[in-house]
C-alpha cells in the first residue's frame, strides 16, 4: 500500500528583508512542507530599494531564483519612515542577482491572491511591518474573511526594543497594525517573548554550515553577522527573530502560546506601537489572537537544518 503525501501548506512571505528575514526567506523556499507561492516586500528595516535588493540576493543566492518578487508600500500608512541602525539597514554582501521584481505592486498581488481559488488555502507570513496587508485591508475589506490565518512576527505581550514599549515591525508603522489587528482574521503572532526563547550561537551557525547547501552557506554568512552583532551589542546569543515565524507555520505545535485580546496604541508617543495584550476576553476580532510566549528551541533549530540542509 502506497502513503499519499500531505499537500504542502502554501505560503507568502511578506519581508523587510535585512538578516532574519533572508533566513525565513530560505527557510520557507525549501521547506518540504511549504510552498511559497510569493514573497512580497516592504520598507521598514531599510528603504524599500534596499530591502528588494536583499531580497532577491537572498533568493537568488539560496537557489530560490523562481519565486516571485512583489514591490510594495515604500512608507508608512500616515508617519514618516523610523530611523534604522546600521545593522537592521545593511546592505547584503552577495552577487547581483539577474533576479527582478514582477510588474504587479504587491498589494494587488495580496488582493488578486486572497480572491482567487487559492486564497483561503494561503497563510500569509509578515515578518516586516504591516503596511503591505493594511493597505490591501483598506482596498479589498473583503480580505479579512479570505485570509485564513495570519502567522506574524511583530508584537511583544511585555517589552518591546524599539522603544520600551513596542516592537520594531509594529512601531515602524503602527497605523498599519492596528488595522491588521481590528480586521478580524485570526493571528499568531510570534513576538519578542518567543523569540527571545529561541536564540542561536557560534555553534549552531557552524553546524548550518555544514550543510554544505547553497541555502546553507548564504545563511549561516548572515547568522555569524547576527550572533556576532548581539555579542558586541548585547552580550548574548542572536535572535533570528522572522525565522521563528516560517518553523511554526511548518510545526505549530512548537510554540506554547495563550489567546489574548490585542490591540495596538496609536495615540499615546511615549507608548505609541505597544501591543497591548489583555487575558481578559473582550467582544469583538482582537480576542482571536494566539499569543506565542515560548517557542520549542531544540526543535525549532531542527527544523531550520531540515529546511537549509
Amino acid at each position: 500500500m502506497t502513503g499519499h503525501r500531505a499537500p504542502r501548506q502554501k505560503i507568502i512571505l511578506d519581508v523587510d528583508t535585512g538578516t532574519d528575514d533572508a533566513i525565513a526567506l530560505l527557510m520557507a523556499g525549501h521547506a518540504s512542507a511549504l510552498e511559497l507561492v510569493g514573497v512580497t516586500v516592504v520598507q521598514g528595516n531599510a528603504p524599500l530599494p534596499v530591502t528588494l535588493s536583499n531580497t532577491r540576493k537572498a533568493l537568488a543566492g539560496g537557489g530560490l531564483s523562481h519565486i516571485s518578487i512583489y514591490a510594495g508600500i515604500d512608507r508608512p500608512l500616515v508617519r514618516p519612515p523610523m530611523p534604522t541602525g546600521p545593522g537592521q539597514s545593511l546592505a547584503f554582501d552577495l552577487p547581483e542577482p539577474d533576479l527582478t521584481p514582477t510588474s504587479t505592486h504587491a498589494v494587488d498581488f495580496l488582493v488578486q491572491h486572497f480572491l482567487s481559488p487559492d486564497g483561503p488555502h494561503t497563510v500569509l507570513v509578515p515578518v516586516a511591518p504591516l503596511t503591505n496587508l493594511a493597505t490591501a485591508l483598506l482596498r479589498e475589506p473583503r480580505l479579512a474573511v479570505r485570509v485564513p490565518r495570519l502567522v506574524m512576527m511583530g508584537g511583544a505581550a511585555g517589552a518591546g526594543n524599539a522603544t520600551p514599549s513596542a516592537e520594531f515591525n509594529v512601531y515602524a508603522d503602527p497605523e498599519a497594525a492596528q488595522i491588521v489587528f481590528r480586521s478580524g482574521i485570526p493571528i499568531t503572532m510570534v513576538g519578542l517573548e518567543a523569540t527571545a526563547s529561541a536564540l542561536i550561537g557560534f555553534d549552531d551557525v557552524a553546524r548550518i554550515r555544514a550543510l554544505g547547501t547553497p541555502q546553507a552557506r548564504v545563511a549561516a554568512d548572515l547568522m555569524d553577522w547576527d550572533v556576532r552583532w548581539f555579542h558586541q551589542h548585547l552580550g548574548r546569543d542572536a535572535e533570528i527573530y522572522d525565522a521563528c515565524a516560517v518553523a511554526a507555520v511548518i510545526e505549530p505545535g512548537i510554540l506554547t502560546t495563550r489567546r489574548m485580546s490585542v490591540d495596538v496604541e496609536i495615540e499615546d508617543e511615549i507608548t505609541l506601537g505597544r501591543t497591548i495584550c489583555t487575558e481578559e476576553e473582550r467582544p469583538g476580532p482582537a480576542s482571536r489572537v494566539d499569543v506565542a510566549l515560548q517557542v520549542d528551541r531544540a526543535r525549532f533549530f531542527e527544523i531550520m537544518r531540515e529546511c537549509l540542509g
